[in-house]
């Protein structure tokens, strides 16, 4: 196990803090605890001189020597008593070594009739300690004696500290075996995380973290499954990316290729030799339209992209649109109607004409020909926002497709889509314009007929004013 494993320095801890407030716990207690037992048992001493004194008299026994040898021993006490003339005497294991440490002043002022508590030193052979001696006066008949007392067997405040000592360490063993359980039980998801965090390093997107704890080890491992999640997606996106952008890149390289070995025959006629360098240029075309759009999808979503806001009138911008596309609708006998109002937003200019050009030749070319294109604009009730609908009369996207069309490189029909040259991306490039501006845009169907929609709306919603800055929205 890791010395510095987070296992190790939670017991550590927790074995820390439990010696401490132990030992703390422990010194405040018998602080007090000594000195109630100390007072207390000073006046028990003194009862039982009083009680001793008082037998006496009642007793009348008829030698008090015996007497006071025999009372020590019922109650296990050492007893030393001292003359008015200065002799001593005493009974019990310890009366020797408390007679040598009475001083002359302590048996004088038992005389004086006060009650005195000494609290002794310590054994000098076997440094066991020697407790607490009481001294006061009594009468035995004619004799007067300063008579001492000190309990025989242990003092209270011993046991109670040997009581305390090992309850202590039953605590602190128990504690720490059922801490030991429960720091693995909280470090163990750490671990399992570690492990996840560990594969998913190694590139394994599929790992995820099993949790059902409702608290912040539940919480993370949820955060972390989100974001294995995310990561998946990205990883996938990643690779249809390049998967689309190779299958894209290799489709017009193979015509150019092919038709570019084909001019090389001394066979093809001049007429297909036109024929075939119009396809490379056609294919050329695509994959320079490709290259720009990837560049400016890579523009986009990166924080150095040019976007500067500036109010203008966003239904003029629309007619001129409209009007530079006029050869492309014109040719193909399309009918375009226009139903703008007169409106004012603040936005790059250079962006969202980029997002109408899109859209707009997005309708042209599916729109067959002697079809209607046509262009709303309303402004949602109390909402700072304009809505521009462009709606064409072509066949229409699948439904289970509508959502996905934004997406980078997806066709609803790749087989129609490559005959007429798009890519994939400009309906991508518009999401991510009118993103930047705070707005949203979807796809709607005109009418629905059976699997197929006859005709398409897509739905531009903007706020008159950007909601927040490019870099926020991004």
């Amino acid at each position: 196990m890791k010395l510095r494993s987070l296992y190790v320095r939670l017991v550590g801890m927790f074995l820390a803090v439990v010696l401490i407030s132990i030992a703390v716990a422990f010194l405040f207690t018998n602080h007090y605890f000594r000195k109630d037992i100390r007072t207390e048992q000073s006046i028990q001493l003194s009862n039982t001189i009083s009680d001793i004194e008082r037998l006496y008299m009642v007793s009348q026994p008829r030698g008090l020597m015996p007497f006071l040898s025999e009372t020590a021993r019922l109650q296990g006490v050492t007893m030393v008593g001292v003359t008015m003339d200065g002799r001593w005497f005493g009974f019990g294991e310890r009366f020797r070594s408390i007679g040598e440490q009475l001083q002359p002043e302590q048996v004088e002022s038992v005389f004086q009739g006060r009650t005195i508590a000494v609290q002794l030193s310590d054994d000098e052979q076997t440094g066991r300690p020697q407790g607490r001696v009481v001294g006061k006066m009594a009468k035995f008949g004619p004799f007067e004696v300063a008579l001492f007392l000190s309990p025989e067997r242990m003092p209270l405040e011993r046991s109670f500290m040997r009581t305390s000592n090992m309850l202590l360490m039953s605590l602190l063993i128990i504690g720490s075996l059922l801490f030991l359980v429960a720091a693995r039980y909280l470090v163990q998801p750490l671990k399992q995380l570690t492990r996840a965090t560990g594969r998913l390093a190694k590139g394994d997107f599929t790992v995820r973290v099993p949790m059902n704890r409702k608290d912040e080890l539940g919480e993370l491992a949820d955060s972390f499954n989100k974001m294995a999640d995310s990561l998946s997606q990205i990883e996938s996106m990643r690779s249809d990316f390049v998967s689309s952008v190779s299958h894209e890149l290799q489709s017009p390289l193979t015509s150019i290729n092919g038709f570019a070995e084909a001019l090389r025959s001394t066979q093809v006629t001049e007429e297909e030799r036109s024929h075939y360098v119009d396809i490379i240029k056609q294919e050329s075309g695509r994959l320079s339209r490709l290259s720009d759009n990837m560049l400016r999808l890579a523009s986009l979503d990166s924080q150095h992209h040019p976007f500067h806001p500036q109010p203008f009138r966003l239904d003029r911008q629309l007619r001129d649109v409209v009007l530079s596309c006029e050869p492309q609708w014109a040719d193909k006998g399309i009918e375009l109607e226009l139903h703008l109002l007169e409106t004012v937003i603040q936005a790059d200019v250079d962006s969202l004409n980029q997002v109408w050009v899109n859209v707009l030749h997005n309708a042209i070319k599916f729109t067959p020909k002697g079809g209607r294109i046509s262009i709303t604009m309303q402004h949602p009730g109390g909402e700072e926002a304009v809505i521009v609908r462009l709606s064409d009369t072509g066949p229409g996207i699948p439904a289970e497709a509508r959502e996905r069309i934004f997406e980078r490189f997806y066709k609803a029909d790749p087989s129609r889509d490559r005959s007429s040259g798009g890519s994939g991306l400009g309906l991508s490039i518009v999401k991510r314009i009118v993103s930047l501006h705070g707005g949203s845009v979807e796809a709607e169907p005109l009418s629905e007929f059976g699997r197929f929609s006859s005709g398409t709306t897509i739905v531009v919603q903007l706020p008159l004013k950007p909601q927040a800055e490019p870099d926020e929205a991004r």
